[in-house]
């Protein structure tokens, strides 16, 4: 049986309810009969994406949820527009309440397959959301409707044919994607949100993580086909910061220079040659090197993978202050650092140390 990935690749503001919507919330993957477990967005913790002005319509998530062998998978999602109120707090209630639901839609309605669960799902999580208006939001922060869709076997393994770039004229950020959830909710002034979720399905060779079902062959400069469109998604992905690559097949100029500019940043040979190592390490091993790298403390100067997730981190709770996650501790890290320290109210030195790496993670 083929196995897949499938990521959340991100979020997009198609309507905000206020100048400046900021929101949260949850995505959850049913694998068969099995829930997953809830991912509370962003990081988790406390904190909230701050969407609406130009520029600031999408964030590129990049999430994996789920990778293994092609089966029927139901993916539900919900959001809150945040006003007031203990995130944190919210994140559990919401987190808690989307975690009964899944199992108790299984329990009742998983012989009918996928398609059984998704909706009645999407309805036991809006009766959830009325009694966490009542216990737990803020005064004035507004649920949107949970979703939830369902994706069949046949459809995770035909994903290739739907894939679709998402691009706006008003945001740097583009978005890969082949199946969307889509949420929507009316405020106490009557003011319509509309919200997006991007999934994108890959196909890969079982336990290998690598594209396309097969281990890919060496590539460089004058390879094409589609190994090449393959690596070319998957440097855009990597590298959102820049503009993307055309997904042409063919390795040219533009390719090559990505792939050295890659390779820079994960620190491995800089040859623009793609083989085994580079493969791997745009496949599972980059997140791999980072959950690794652990929390050292970090200031101007440093690089490597820790540096990295430090990048993630801080555009995780700073989706107003993207930068590029390449691995190197600069005056822009750093001041996105101070900022991101300023915020939460801690001491501003730009050093990341156990108290800053303690708010970006909680």
């Amino acid at each position: 049986m083929s196995d897949v990935k499938v990521m959340w690749t991100g979020l997009e503001c198609q309507i905000r309810q206020e100048k400046k919507d900021e929101v949260f919330g949850t995505i959850q993957l049913i694998a068969g009969t099995s829930p997953q477990p809830v991912i509370k967005f962003p990081d988790g913790g406390g904190g909230t994406y701050l969407l609406g002005p130009p520029g600031q319509r999408m964030v590129a998530v990049q999430q994996p949820l789920y990778s293994g062998p092609a089966q029927d998978l139901t993916v539900s999602a919900t959001l809150v527009e945040f006003d007031s109120g203990d995130v944190t707090e919210e994140k559990k209630a919401i987190a808690e309440a989307v975690s009964k639901a899944a199992a108790a839609a299984v329990a009742a309605f998983a012989g009918g397959g996928v398609a059984a669960i998704a909706l009645p799902l999407i309805g036991l999580l809006s009766e959830a959301f009325v009694n966490l208006v009542a216990d737990v939001f803020g005064v004035k922060d507004d649920p949107y409707n949970p979703g939830a869709i369902a994706l069949t076997q046949a459809q995770l393994l035909s994903a290739d044919s739907r894939r679709q770039t998402r691009t706006r004229p008003d945001d740097p950020r583009t978005l890969e994607f082949t199946d969307t959830i889509v949420l929507t909710g009316v405020d106490d002034a009557g003011d319509i949100g509309k919200y997006v979720f991007y999934l994108d399905v890959r196909p890969v060779a079982p336990g290998s993580g690598t594209p396309g079902g097969v281990t890919p062959p060496t590539v460089s400069q004058g390879s094409q086909g589609e190994v090449v469109r393959a690596l070319q998604r998957l440097l855009n992905e990597h590298v959102p910061d820049l503009p993307s690559l055309a997904v042409d097949g063919d390795f040219g100029p533009a390719t090559d220079a990505r792939v050295r500019e890659y390779q820079r940043r994960v620190e491995i040979i800089v040859d623009g040659v793609v083989g085994p190592q580079t493969w791997g390490m745009l496949t599972d091993g980059e997140l791999a090197q980072e959950a690794s790298a652990g929390t050292p403390t970090l200031q101007q100067g440093a690089h490597g993978p820790a540096v990295r997730k430090l990048q993630r981190l801080l555009n995780d709770h700073l989706p107003d202050l993207q930068l590029a996650v390449d691995g190197r501790f600069g005056p822009v890290t750093d001041g996105r650092v101070r900022e991101f320290q300023q915020r939460v109210a801690i001491a501003v030195d730009g050093v990341v140390g156990p108290q800053t790496w303690g708010h970006l993670t909680q």
